[in-house]
């Protein structure tokens, strides 16, 4: 493997890993904005979720397609690898469609003092949600499940 080659599964596995623990901070920040009613708390969660959280998601989205693109086992040829780009794409639209509004509405119940009723619980589902769409992801790159996509599939699409 060459050099530039490594440097990008580097930053790729660093995108995916981060993904996944600032998701788990994420997550632990709603529940004390919920226990406490802790301005700071949502602040620090919108300020995770749109400066590391998605950031991430993209880096691992454009190293992932380069270095697919750059190996034998390329963007489309296999169903693990469209299956991960799949569950990736899917995980960085919720962030930034769903995710963020609702996180908006946290912030603004919370300064308010007001109920987050239904929005507090729809950020803590969203958030379990991408957790195992991201664990889902890992296991994917782990266990590689055999599946190729026929020629024929290609060709005709």
């Amino acid at each position: 493997m060459s050099r530039g080659r490594k440097g990008l599964v580097t930053l790729h596995v660093l995108g995916s890993t981060v993904s996944v623990g600032i998701t788990a901070v994420m997550l632990v920040l709603t529940v004390a904005a919920f226990a406490t009613a802790s301005v700071e708390a949502v602040h620090m969660l919108r300020l995770c979720l749109v400066a590391v959280a998605i950031p991430a998601l993209g880096l691992a989205l454009v190293t992932g397609v380069t270095v697919a693109l750059m190996t034998p086992w390329g963007l489309l040829r296999h169903t693990w690898v469209i299956k991960k780009l799949g569950l990736l794409l899917a995980t960085g639209a919720f962030a930034m469609i769903l995710l963020l509004p609702w996180v908006g509405d946290l912030v603004t119940a919370v300064e308010t003092r007001a109920d987050p009723g239904l929005t507090g619980w729809l950020v803590v589902g969203g958030l379990v949600a991408q957790l195992v769409k991201l664990v889902l992801i890992t296991a994917l790159s782990v266990y590689k499940p055999r599946g190729r996509v026929r020629a024929s599939v290609l060709v005709n699409a």
